[in-house]
């Protein structure tokens, strides 16, 4: 992946990390289920950004 895409890719994620904190106040989802998607997410992010970093 070009660093070029690596930058979308990492605002993409905080966008899609943004709309689902703001999402899930909406659904009836556990404690732990939203945990779980918020961990998903960010760990998608540290790899990006490791990524981002190696370039």
């Amino acid at each position: 992946m070009e660093k070029e895409e690596i930058k979308k890719a990492i605002e993409k994620k905080k966008k899609d990390i943004s709309d689902y904190l703001e999402i899930v106040k909406l659904l009836t989802v556990t404690k732990e289920e939203q945990e779980r998607q918020l961990n998903i997410m960010l760990d998608d992010l540290a790899k990006l950004m490791k990524q981002q970093n190696e370039k």
